[in-house]
């Protein structure tokens, strides 16, 4: 769960969990860390609603758990307007017929066949990991957060149409001199599907982040006093790749002001993330389509 190493000439504090609610039980036990003993807390101010969205720590863990509602219905509007414009046909398993199966063929069985059971091939899928940042610069609009909310869902369903199967990682990093925060929330394992609801919070609200991971900060046995100015600064891209073991076909969301996201326009913003993505390592096993604005019709 929690790693203090060295890499790249960098200290890492590194934490990974399995589902929020893993790390609600871990901060709701661990003690203030030395550093932060003699200092007012960030997670926990009560001030700037403009800035967290919510007015303390324990509404914005509520939200962890049990989820945020305020706009999801904007954010499905915007999910269901941008899936009328992907092309992308599911990629089916070959049937064929054997001794053993999921399902009687009947004329097989009628004529005496002994090969009477329908049975899929399921070839071998890819992994793909998707790292989400949480990490949102202060002049960032709510429209920007959801366009990029919006359509790292879209690409985790285009991939699993394409055949691969997609682990769905939210994380956040920052420095401080030699020191790098590293926190990694896994939201979506392989074997489940997209939940919307259960994902809104942690990608589209910023008290995730500016409480949340704050939080996790303050209780990191490691971290030096000198994060108690600022609580660190957000890592640069080129950074976050020499921290992260990246495979070839893995993807890095970067903060909406990196990959072009001006949330003006969801079709070209998509276009803009899709473009970065497969720009970011040619070669990847995919290419994310380009969008036309011609709706796909049902």
């Amino acid at each position: 769960m929690y790693k203090y190493y060295n890499k790249d000439d960098y200290h890492v504090m590194h934490y990974y969990f399995d589902s929020i609610t893993e790390y609600l039980n871990y901060v709701k036990d661990a003690p203030i860390s030395n550093a932060f003993q003699n200092t007012s807390l960030d997670s926990e101010a009560s001030g700037e609603y403009s800035w967290y969205k919510t007015h303390n720590l324990e509404e914005a863990k509520d939200m962890a758990k049990y989820g945020y509602h305020e706009d999801f219905d904007k954010f499905m509007e915007l999910k269901f307007e941008l899936e009328k414009y992907i092309k992308i046909s599911q990629k089916k398993s070959k049937q064929y017929n054997f001794y053993v199966g999921y399902a009687p063929d009947v004329k097989a069985y009628l004529e005496g066949c002994p090969l009477n059971m329908l049975n899929k091939e399921n070839p071998p899928r890819k992994q793909v990991d998707i790292y989400y940042n949480a990490a949102i610069l202060g002049d960032v609009d709510a429209n920007q957060i959801f366009n990029r909310g919006v359509v790292t869902l879209s690409i985790v369903e285009i991939l699993e149409k394409l055949g691969y199967s997609v682990n769905l990682n939210i994380f956040s990093m920052s420095e401080d001199g030699s020191q790098i925060h590293h926190a990694v929330f896994r939201l979506k394992d392989t074997t489940e599907r997209v939940n919307a609801q259960k994902l809104f919070f942690p990608m589209c609200h910023p008290s995730f982040h500016r409480r949340l991971v704050f939080k996790l900060r303050e209780v990191t046995p490691d971290i030096t006093t000198s994060w108690t100015w600022g609580y660190g600064k957000t890592c640069s891209e080129n950074t976050i790749r020499k921290i992260i073991d990246l495979n070839k076909n893995d993807i890095v969301i970067c903060r909406p002001d990196e990959m072009n996201v001006h949330g003006n326009d969801l079709i070209e913003d998509a276009n803009s993330m899709f473009e970065y993505i497969n720009n970011e390592n040619n070669e990847k096993d995919f290419e994310l389509p380009h969008l036309q604005k011609v709706k796909t019709l049902y």
